[in-house]
């Protein structure tokens, strides 16, 4: 029997984007090389070991954000290799890659922006060449490996500035940098939006001095009591703010006592509420937006594949927003870094894979439409007429699908099938 011939055209995928615009579809999945190295595996829906990336690919994604930490000595990953061995694995599973730098040790977001250990300083402009190069550093090794990104974060929930906060090792908190140059935008801890412009656009620089095309993203956390983040950007212009894209977070759903359903209703308002402060920043800037973080409660899985779905659904239908990435779905069994038990963490609770390591549900929401299948450059299967009428089917990676696989497959006709 003549095969069936089936063609992943990357040669071709930038003509196909000329008709088609990409919408991205994407995770943060940093703690797979950690959660790997405690011997976790990772399922598709059939029950086979899969790589994560492959996984992620299948389940209809189409980009990886990864966050780079200066030196992680708490818990030792996210580090510059760590960061590129991740990169490269997206790279091979045909994704594209959002670099996310934090500019800290550790997690950085609106309540904690520590300093990096060795980067400790009196003097702003010497913390801002800091920033350049740990930007220079990451990114070259990328370029090294063959790595291109799309897209660099440059710092990690902005809304208050960066780098302004220090961790005490032995009480496990983190308090204000007094006396040391910081980004805070608040003039009681540093030389306010001066400050924090001024090591943001030392960021952007050094990624353009490295890539010259990457889009360079501010990233800010989003609130329910947001209805208009334009305050914010307005200073940051002012002062002479570098961006190309706006990134968000957006956690939907609330836990409470009223159960599933209510938590299902809250979660479609908030997703609302966030295309309409959306649509206000996009005509106000003119700029771009992505959901680079977003996360519902796993135990909701119903209603969380239903927020999940009607998130994609308003922002598909958005001129402003461009992609919704979720973070860290691959967690699964209460599986938590062994640091979090130092500094008294508790497990993530808003991962979307089962109990037995294999996407949930929730994921469902990534699965292609047909416009974005050809977008991505995922070509038609062709076949001779002369084959019999057996239909197999495909992974969007080319694979062929196994019975009861998760995600988008194709048949040899080129309909997409679930």
């Amino acid at each position: 029997m003549t095969r069936f011939l089936l063609f992943i055209l990357l040669s071709t995928a930038s003509s196909m984007m000329a008709s088609a615009q990409r919408f991205w579809r994407g995770a943060d999945i940093s703690w797979s090389t950690e959660m790997a190295a405690d011997g976790k595996l990772f399922y598709n829906a059939s029950g086979e070991a899969t790589e994560i990336n492959t996984l992620m690919h299948d389940c209809g994604m189409n980009a990886i954000r990864l966050r780079v930490w200066a030196e992680p000595t708490l818990g030792g990953w996210c580090g510059t290799q760590d960061v590129v061995d991740k990169a490269l694995a997206a790279k091979a599973a045909g994704m594209e890659v959002l670099i996310d730098f934090h500019y800290s040790d550790f997690f950085a977001d609106p309540g904690r922006q520590a300093i990096p250990a060795a980067w400790k300083t009196t003097d702003i402009a010497a913390l801002a060449d800091h920033v350049a190069a740990h930007t220079t550093e990451v990114l070259q090794a990328l370029k090294n490996a063959g790595v291109t990104p799309r897209w660099v974060q440059i710092g990690n929930e902005t809304r208050n500035g960066m780098l302004y906060s220090i961790y005490d090792e032995t009480s496990h908190t983190w308090s204000t940098a007094s006396g040391l140059a910081t980004g805070s935008t608040d003039t009681k801890y540093g030389g306010g939006w001066d400050n924090y412009v001024k090591l943001s656009n030392a960021g952007y620089e050094a990624a353009k001095a490295i890539f010259p095309d990457v889009i360079c993203m501010t990233h800010l956390d989003t609130r329910g009591s947001d209805t208009d983040l334009s305050w914010w950007f307005e200073a940051f212009k002012n002062k002479g703010g570098k961006v190309d894209m706006i990134g968000l977070s957006h956690y939907p759903m609330s836990w409470n006592a009223a159960g599933e359903t209510s938590a299902t209703t809250t979660g479609k308002q908030r997703n609302t509420a966030l295309l309409d402060l959306a649509t206000k920043l996009h005509e106000a800037y003119g700029l771009p937006l992505m959901v680079v973080e977003t996360g519902v409660y796993c135990e909701y899985t119903t209603g969380g594949k239903a927020v999940m779905e009607d998130l994609f659904d308003q922002c598909r239908k958005s001129e402003a927003v461009k992609g919704i990435f979720y973070w860290e779905p691959e967690q699964y069994n209460w599986w938590k870094p062994a640091i979090y038990s130092t500094i008294g963490w508790t497990n993530y609770n808003m991962c979307a894979f089962l109990h037995n390591g294999s996407p949930s549900p929730i994921l469902d929401a990534f699965q292609p439409t047909p416009e974005e299948i050809e977008a991505d450059g995922i070509a038609k299967l062709t076949t001779n007429p002369a084959d019999d009428n057996r239909s197999p089917q495909y992974t969007l990676s080319g694979r062929r699908a196994k019975a009861g696989q998760h995600g988008i497959v194709i048949d040899r006709n080129g309909k997409t099938l679930q």
